[in-house]
């Protein structure tokens, strides 16, 4: 038994993202047409419309429909969970990566570092610096460790300026209540 011409195309349609997106596409339509359930084409579809067409309800239909179609297909909780994560949607991002932590074959470096990022959104520093640190434990990968170090390093940026500005505002409250107990006392 060999490969069906709709995987053909699938592959082809793969092959051609980014560079050839109107070809691309146009396999993607003929796959879909031919097996709409074909969480693949789903899922390249969905990333298309994510990352080239900006029209992120057409994404979100496309992911929501792969995971609907092949809960075990793991490359659309990657592109969903930042599509989730870019928009804000922290607590569904949150469920879909546990539901992803679930999936056998999951990239669990790649999910530490999503939940690192959603706790750097919630501004849980510490947190988010402890999932990236997971996330080097789990990795294979020099390229990815470097950029967990990356990562952890912002962090750190963004606690010590918090610090700062908040001591700059602490001192600034502090002048305004000593020049309004000068004003009062004159």
């Amino acid at each position: 038994m060999g490969i069906d011409t709709y995987e053909v195309m699938y592959i082809q349609a793969r092959d051609n993202y980014p560079y050839d997106i109107h070809e691309c596409i146009e396999k993607l339509q003929y796959v879909i047409a031919a097996d709409d359930e074909h969480a693949g084409a789903h899922c390249l579809l969905g990333q298309i419309y994510d990352e080239q067409l900006e029209d992120y309800k057409q994404a979100e239909y496309h992911y929501r429909m792969t995971l609907y179609l092949n809960r075990e297909y793991t490359p659309v909780y990657y592109q969903y969970i930042w599509l989730l994560i870019r928009h804000n949607r922290l607590e569904e991002a949150l469920k879909i990566i546990d539901i992803g932590l679930t999936v056998q074959g999951i990239e669990e470096a790649t999910m530490m570092y999503f939940k690192g990022v959603l706790y750097e959104k919630y501004e849980m520093y510490n947190t988010a610096i402890e999932y990236f640190n997971e996330a080097k434990k789990k990795c294979f990968n020099n390229g990815f460790m470097n950029e967990m170090d990356d990562h952890i390093k912002r962090v750190k940026d963004k606690k010590a300026l918090i610090k700062k500005l908040s001591k700059k505002g602490d001192s600034k409250s502090k002048r305004k209540k000593s020049k309004n107990k000068k004003k009062k006392a004159s």
